[in-house]
């Protein structure tokens, strides 16, 4: 069984299916930072995707990624009021 969630956000609708390894939490902020980003484009989503589970993780988890990408995501502090 999978399980999906429908956010409606700024006029866009988003849908996402939750990976088998992700926690219900880790899928609802994940999903959540992904559409703050309002991707509009399949590439745009993909990086959007990237970079929010990278942030996630990094943030949870205590994952470490490349200095090169820390600009990026620290963009996303200010769209992830809730974590």
């Amino acid at each position: 069984m999978s399980e999906e969630i429908e956010i409606s956000y700024m006029g866009n609708v988003y849908t996402f299916k939750k990976k088998h390894y992700h926690t219900p939490e880790d899928f609802h902020h994940i999903s959540w930072l992904i559409v703050k980003q309002l991707p509009k484009t399949e590439e745009e989503m993909k990086k959007a995707t990237q970079h929010a589970t990278m942030w996630y993780n990094q943030k949870k988890y205590n994952c470490k990624y490349p200095e090169s990408l820390q600009t990026t995501l620290k963009k996303l502090d200010s769209l992830s009021v809730d974590f």
